[in-house]
């Protein structure tokens, strides 16, 4: 009795598993959803690795030899599951993770060519039970080839990425981007909506530092640190170019240089008013170019589409337990915030 209840509680898990697992694999989001059921995912599969360690021997030696292989593949592919949970799945150990979702599929596809076989569902012959076995792995291939279409075919689609230039250059800046229309204008640069992006956005370059490190170092000491106002030959060009011109013209200029300044808004007053503001000392950070979705074209400045990410508050949180669960996440399925920043 206690070995069928295993097995039942069991059950319920692997399909509560095989949920969670398409829907992280087919559909990966940098959203609270995701987060959610990565997380849910996680908290199941530890139970089920629980609950396996504890009666996998019974298990094993009372079930059919269908089942019995299909125990011992789950077995294995949970435990390198576990593995993950503590090591992560970066690029470098996607090998490993595409053997834990191998041998977990293989593993319930057994057991439910082994459960719909002792129901006789399989059917009275070896060539009938063979032919309703291959249609049910056909299927759980066909599923799986979907999921990776879903995952998959957008994201590599060359031509969505496209940077497709004018047939002619505009003859002036009121012809590059969005025109005179545009919001940051006479900088080229948008954003998704058009919307401000808050000034902090573009300071918690740090957050970055706790997991690339190395590429931080390089880029706190490089010229993209110093691309505004804590860089006094541009300082004193743009103050110069206002003085002479006015504000406007300098956003030209800012698009790439004061992304903090500009997308929030603070670049609509002479730069002398605010050049001491940590804003105006930001420099051209990690979140400005990682944040570029989209590169309209190549002519005038800084063609390009911005996308705020809101989740990134969770990454610039001051909470350390906030911060943590971030981090354990990031590490444990880098592919939302890889999509998000590259």
């Amino acid at each position: 009795m206690r070995i069928e209840s295993s097995q039942r509680w069991l059950y319920r898990f692997l399909i509560l598993l095989a949920a969670s697992a398409a829907y992280l694999y087919g559909f990966p989001s940098a959203t609270i959803t995701y987060a959610v059921v990565d997380l849910f995912h996680v908290a199941v599969g530890v139970l089920a690795f629980l609950l396996l360690l504890v009666s996998c021997v019974p298990l094993i030696r009372g079930a059919a030899n269908l089942a019995r292989v299909g125990w011992m593949l789950l077995a294995v592919g949970t435990l390198l599951g576990i593995a993950l949970i503590k090591i992560g799945t970066p690029l470098r150990l996607w090998n490993w993770l595409y053997a834990h979702i191998v041998l977990c599929v293989l593993g319930l596809l057994l057991l439910a060519a082994s459960s719909l076989n002792s129901k006789g569902w399989l059917g009275p012959t070896n060539l009938i039970r063979a032919l309703r076995f291959s249609s049910l792995a056909i299927l759980a291939l066909a599923i799986s080839a979907g999921l990776w279409w879903t995952r998959e075919a957008g994201w590599r689609d060359a031509r969505a990425n496209r940077i497709i230039n004018p047939p002619i250059a505009p003859v002036s800046m009121d012809r590059e981007g969005d025109g005179v229309s545009g919001k940051f204008f006479p900088s080229s640069a948008q954003t998704i909506h058009d919307v401000n992006i808050p000034s902090q956005y573009f300071m918690k370059s740090d957050a970055c530092q706790r997991c690339h490190a190395d590429i931080y170092a390089q880029w706190n000491s490089s010229m993209h640190h110093f691309s505004s106002f804590n860089n006094q030959w541009y300082r004193k060009s743009i103050e110069y170019m206002q003085d002479v011109d006015g504000v406007k013209q300098s956003k030209w200029c800012a698009g790439c240089h004061d992304p903090a300044l500009l997308f929030s808004g603070k670049f609509e007053k002479p730069i002398k008013e605010s050049v001491h503001t940590p804003e105006a000392n930001a420099g051209l950070s990690c979140m400005m170019c990682h944040s570029i979705v989209r590169v309209k074209s190549t002519m005038g400045q800084g063609d390009f589409v911005l996308e705020y990410p809101k989740l990134h508050e969770l990454a610039a949180s001051e909470n350390p337990a906030i911060r943590f669960l971030h981090d354990f996440m990031v590490r444990l399925n880098p592919e939302p915030h890889r999509r998000v920043f590259l």
